[in-house]
């Protein structure tokens, strides 16, 4: 593509892409200004060189231009360019961090609110270079939809799925998203999600991302990121046929299915248990994969809530993460979210209790990845530390410490949430210099997760323990200002 430069040179490329649509933005009676419509836009995403595509936003955010639009092409973008092979992460974040960028932005306030949209961009021609370095791949056209009924299509998806058939799950996901409801078509993504412990969760991060961007891209531009789903969740890396094979990472699917049946029908019912809950995390430090889905099994067998047990998984998620703020350790507490969301969503018992107890698997994978680090840093003994002011003061002290000291910054958290320091403003702390300074997409990913699973917790003191240990890798203000940060303000300024 040649040069984009101006307005006018955008508008004659939006326009002869076949995408733009007249939408009146005021500048004077009868004066309508022309924005594109997702497919223009998104193409225009595509070919425009990095170094050019943030000034090409900025100019359609001033003629009008929506978030919501911004992050539909993005989706799309995304999906049809980066593959989730060889793996469902690297690269592939470019699409799996779109649902944090969106929820930071939520969180802020002005032109702010753009940084994250400028960061996403900037990540995907990132992404979208390495993937033309690398295999040069791009979506293949739309496949035609097949005949039948909604129950037909379902019996071709969830077969295509139990083969691992990457070829036949393509056009399958496209004709039950057709014929199905959305509630009906993630009741099957939410159960997919889970089911191996490969891609370190990036799977059921990938289910959740897609349920929570298709509201806001719609079923127009739903197909890519559908396709783009279902290839992920068929990624079994570099292992033979899981279909045909008998591989660790889907050990615990299986035989957990088998377990089922001992769990109470009333486990909606438990009890909460602050001792249950400790004595789970401390569980969680010693035993394997299977003997961890045990251990949630047998707390509901005592009448234990579920609320409990996931208290216990942030607790555990966010202990290895301040024991060894590095990225692998930082997806026990992004796969605990996004397992989470899938108990939270979907609608049947069999898939909540399988995320519950394939969550806990996943913890001692975690673990042996910290291996040694500070083993003797626990998240129960983790003592408050003065700050030299009080209220805004201590909460501006905790914020200077990461990335240099993470355990100083919990300990300076801790003691500003004991002392009556507003947790909303630290996680509106978070959400700024996060949108500012961040720069990669775990920062992105990992904050908006811990704050998720903070407000999904029991308003209680543990609650607070969990959010100030994941100070450990929030962006601190000690962190330089992200250059794509400072140059979309420049150009929105």
């Amino acid at each position: 593509m040649g040069r984009i430069s101006g307005t006018v040179d955008r508008r004659k490329f939006l326009f002869a892409s076949g995408g733009a649509a007249a939408v009146s933005l005021g500048g004077g009676p009868g004066l309508a200004r022309a924005l594109p419509e997702v497919g223009a836009l998104h193409r225009l995403l595509e070919e425009t060189p990095r170094e050019r595509v943030a000034a090409e936003l900025a100019g359609l955010i001033g003629d009008g231009l929506d978030r919501r639009g911004a992050l539909t092409a993005l989706a799309v973008a995304t999906s049809r360019r980066v593959q989730p092979f060889p793996h469902v992460g690297f690269k592939y974040h470019t699409v799996l961090a779109l649902q944090s960028a969106h929820l930071t932005a939520l969180g802020l306030r002005g032109r702010e609110r753009w940084l994250p949209v400028f960061w996403a961009l900037d990540y995907f021609k990132r992404a979208q270079e390495a993937e033309r370095r690398q295999s040069g791949w791009t979506m293949g056209p739309r496949p035609g939809p097949v005949a039948g009924t909604a129950e037909e299509a379902r019996r071709r998806l969830t077969d295509a799925l139990d083969r691992w058939d990457l070829e036949a799950v393509d056009p399958a996901i496209l004709d039950f998203a057709r014929l199905a409801t959305p509630e009906q078509l993630f009741e099957i993504l939410f159960r997919y999600g889970i089911r191996d412990l490969r891609s370190i969760g990036h799977k059921t991060i990938a289910v959740q991302n897609v349920h929570r961007l298709l509201p806001i891209v719609g079923p127009r531009y739903a197909p890519p990121l559908l396709r783009s789903l279902a290839a992920a969740l068929q990624n079994h890396g570099y292992d033979a046929n899981p279909a045909v094979s008998d591989l660790p990472s889907d050990r615990t699917w299986r035989e957990f299915q088998t377990m089922l049946g001992e769990i109470p029908r009333n486990w909606k019912r438990g009890r909460r248990d602050d001792a249950a809950r400790n004595g789970f995390v401390r569980t969680l430090r010693e035993v394997s994969e299977m003997d961890a889905g045990r251990a949630a099994i047998d707390l509901l067998q005592r009448g234990v809530s579920a609320e409990s047990i996931w208290e216990g998984l942030f607790a555990t998620a966010a202990e290895l993460v301040l024991r060894e703020p590095r990225v692998v350790p930082v997806h026990a507490q992004t796969s605990a979210n996004a397992f989470h969301y899938a108990f939270r969503h979907a609608r049947a018992e069999t898939t909540q209790l399988l995320a519950l107890l394939q969550s806990a698997a996943f913890m001692p994978a975690f673990r042996r990845g910290v291996g040694a680090a500070r083993s003797d840093l626990r998240i129960e003994d983790l003592e408050p530390l003065a700050a030299s002011g009080g209220g805004a003061e201590a909460l501006r002290e905790a914020f200077s410490e990461p990335p240099g000291d993470p355990v100083s910054a919990a300990r300076k958290a801790l003691y500003y949430l004991q002392h009556g320091g507003s947790a909303d403003r630290l996680v509106a702390g978070a959400r700024r210099y996060l949108a500012r300074n961040g720069r990669w997409s775990h920062d992105y990913k990992f904050t908006e997760a811990a704050l998720e699973n903070y407000r999904e917790m029991a308003p209680t003191p543990w609650r607070d323990r969990v959010l100030s240990a994941s100070m450990a890798y929030f962006t601190g203000s000690a962190t330089a200002p992200s250059p794509v940060a400072r140059e979309a303000l420049r150009l929105l300024g």
